[in-house]
């Protein structure tokens, strides 16, 4: 070492262990100061905890874009360190994060989204589903999942004969993952089904336990009067959602004031209910996703708000609001059976 070197070397701010100590010559132990970006992640939750919900809500959202079938290159580990890092460098920001597992699962949202490319068009939604029957016949009558070639025949067919020229779906429509499809299999193709055709489908297909929701909804719908009907309108959310782990509307739990308020908030919110839920799968709270769950309860957590919005895609644009107005009828303590 040069002398240059060496009093460059002296010119440290560390101090050495004092001579005739065993670990002499060696530097000492010195306290290094926590990271800002460490000290500001603890403020939410603990480091594990933060890491366990990126990866919980990247595995949702992959599994919901069917991120497995669509993408050879992208899986849940890079769609929860993308996420991760996302939050970590707005959080290095100083971005305001009201509520840090909302905000999780709103990064792993767009992550898993962008990486299935997944867009919303009516056409791909609809071609979509058509492929997904005809793959489904396949697999009934032959007792087999469908070859490669079958699939791109079926794709073919789709497209070549499609009913309207000038709306055609893509010709990746598969890879534009349908999340609007309808919860029976009975639903029309412009998913222009009636809840009461909803209804009796379901009652052909499963049996419907005493005093359940669905056998509350079944009574009402063969009982005349339109208020019969109200009532079997207003009890079609909890009779679908019962026994999925979908939440319950509320029976009672808001004012007609409150609900007045809502239907007023989501009817003037650009886009819809669709756009709510969009809203709120990016972390962007206003008073059209307050209104969104109102009917749920004030104590609803973000799982269960997950499982809301999930619902309410699967059904697609058309069916999502009369849905919502059933859940938020049932909340109404106007109707509250006493």
């Amino acid at each position: 070492m040069s002398t240059d070197t060496a009093k460059a070397a002296g010119k440290t701010n560390f101090a050495r262990v004092p001579q005739g100590v065993p670990a002499g010559g060696q530097f000492a132990a010195t306290a290094h100061a926590e990271s800002p970006l460490s000290l500001a992640l603890e403020n939410f939750a603990p480091s594990e905890t933060i890491l366990q919900q990126a990866y919980k809500s990247s595995r949702y959202w992959a599994d919901r874009y069917g991120l497995n079938r669509k993408s050879n290159v992208v899986e849940v580990d890079d769609v929860a360190q993308e996420a991760l890092v996302r939050m970590f460098e707005n959080v290095s920001r100083d971005v305001e994060i009201k509520d840090w597992k909302k905000y999780m699962t709103g990064m792993a949202s767009n992550v898993a989204g962008s990486s299935t490319e997944t867009f919303y068009r009516h056409e791909n939604r609809v071609a979509y589903r058509l492929f997904e029957e005809r793959c489904q016949e396949i697999i009934n009558r032959e007792q087999r999942m469908p070859t490669t070639a079958e699939e791109n025949a079926i794709e073919k067919d789709i497209l070549d004969n499609w009913h309207d020229p000038r709306h055609k779906p893509g010709k990746n429509f598969r890879i534009a993952f349908t999340v609007e499809r309808s919860l029976d299999a009975t639903s029309n193709e412009d998913m222009s089904g009636s809840f009461a055709d909803t209804l009796a489908a379901v009652e052909q297909t499963r049996n419907v336990p005493v005093d359940s929701y669905m056998d509350r909804a079944f009574d009402a719908l063969d009982e005349k009067g339109v208020a019969s009907k109200a009532k079997a309108r207003r009890l079609v959310w909890n009779a679908l959602a019962e026994g999925t782990g979908v939440p319950l509307s509320r029976e009672g739990s808001l004012s007609q004031r409150h609900v007045t308020r809502y239907r007023a908030v989501m009817n003037k919110h650009e886009g819809g209910i669709m756009a709510a839920c969009n809203d709120w799968a990016h972390g962007n709270d206003n008073e059209a996703t307050e209104a969104l769950f109102a009917p749920f309860g004030a104590d609803l957590d973000v799982e269960g708000q997950e499982k809301v919005v999930d619902m309410l895609e699967r059904l697609g644009a058309e069916k999502a609001l009369p849905m919502w107005e059933s859940a938020i009828s049932y909340a109404n303590n106007k109707h509250a059976e006493k």
